[in-house]
């Protein structure tokens, strides 16, 4: 039986599918190509979010164990 986790990995991908084809329904029917569709999506993703999201892992990742914050980081 899978974890709650599984579950809602699976959930939240089962809405960003949905949101990404209607999205590309909406610009086939715009007249853009599945191909420049789908390119674009991806150079999207790589350049703003998952740059943004692998900087953020890495500063999670870096921060010691027993770190505690006084508020005075920034």
């Amino acid at each position: 039986m899978g974890s709650a986790r599984d579950v809602n990995d699976t959930q939240l991908k089962g809405v960003v599918d949905e949101k990404l084809t209607s999205l590309v329904r909406e610009l086939e029917d715009a007249n853009w190509t599945f191909e420049e569709i789908v390119s674009s999506i991806e150079a999207v993703l790589v350049e703003k979010w998952l740059t943004q999201a692998r900087a953020l892992r890495a500063a999670r990742e870096n921060v010691p164990n027993n770190f505690v914050s006084d508020g005075n980081e920034g």
